[in-house]
């Protein structure tokens, strides 16, 4: 909630001329963001039609976050909002995002025109591919995926996803170059992030399931180079699941692994937008796989 409403500070005080030494001062804790707003965005006066524009939508969605935190916050979680509160935040969602006649649709179609763009279909669309690729200038073609990124908000509409704060930036570094991509930023970082710590839980609800003591485990992954170090999550593993076991305990943690290995919106394996595959191989070639457990009980079954 306090980093919403330093964003929604700054890029006001941004557009409304005030200097960058000034938000520096009044946000410290922010000024790496601060910095590269000011910089990718450049002079306030600067900015051309369709930059306030896109600036405008994307604040339609920081406000939609800052009220939805309001609420979670107040309430402490979303299971337990009221009725009346449920639709208000589903009627603003549809307003943002999915109304063809609400505001976030009209200011994507003023965009369109004042850029001579075709329509603005959010990335979710399967629309979206389909009018991308028919541009054929390149400059038009990085500033549709611009608004095409803005438009798609934040999957699952929820401020805490783990890409949220790095969606924002990217939109802002979008309006002030006119590209999606930053430079500066690590590539793959986060999905890498994901998917050594998906392992690591994986691998130690594995081994805990075939029954191997943790030291040992622990010994031979000290000769195994894998490019990481799966060790403090596969220690939380087995201290969760503690020695006592129970044909529930070890329902429920076959139930688990199935679940981070195969999950079809983010498992290690089954994800259809960022599997892990390039991971599992190279843990492969070194002698470790998370599926010996599953394996076995396969064996067994045939």
């Amino acid at each position: 909630m306090e980093s919403f409403k330093t964003i929604h500070a700054v890029l006001h005080a941004y557009l409304e001329g005030e200097p960058e030494e000034n938000a520096l001062k009044a946000h410290p804790e922010a000024a790496g963001f601060i910095k590269r707003s000011y910089q990718w965005l450049g002079a306030v006066s600067k900015l051309s039609k369709v930059q306030r524009k896109m600036l405008d939508r994307m604040f339609l969605i920081i406000d939609f976050f800052a009220k939805f935190s309001v609420h979670a916050t107040a309430t402490h979680t979303h299971s337990s909002l009221k009725e009346s509160e449920l639709q208000e935040l589903e009627a603003l969602g549809k307003d943002l995002f999915y109304d063809e006649n609400g505001r976030g649709a009209r200011i994507d179609a003023e965009i369109a025109e004042q850029a001579e763009l075709p329509k603005i279909y959010p990335q979710w669309n399967p629309e979206y591919k389909t009018t991308l690729d028919k541009l054929e200038e390149s400059d038009k073609k990085e500033l549709y995926e611009v608004c095409g990124a803005i438009a798609a908000g934040v999957q699952t509409l929820s401020d805490c996803h783990h890409n949220t704060f790095r969606y924002i930036e990217g939109w802002i570094h979008g309006i002030g170059t006119g590209r999606l991509g930053i430079p500066a930023r690590k590539a793959q970082s986060e999905k890498q992030r994901l998917g050594r710590m998906l392992f690591g839980y994986a691998l130690g609800l594995d081994r805990w399931l075939m029954r191997v003591p943790l030291q040992f485990l622990l010994l031979d992954l000290g000769h195994i180079d894998l490019g990481f170090n799966p060790r403090n999550n596969i220690i939380r593993v087995y201290a969760c699941l503690g020695e006592e076991r129970t044909p529930v305990k070890e329902w429920l943690a076959v139930c688990l692994w199935y679940n981070l290995v195969h999950n079809q919106m983010g498992g290690l394996i089954g994800s259809f937008t960022s599997s892990h595959t390039d991971l599992i191989q190279r843990c492969k070639d070194k002698g470790v796989t998370v599926d010996e457990w599953m394996d076995s009980v396969l064996r067994n079954k045939s």
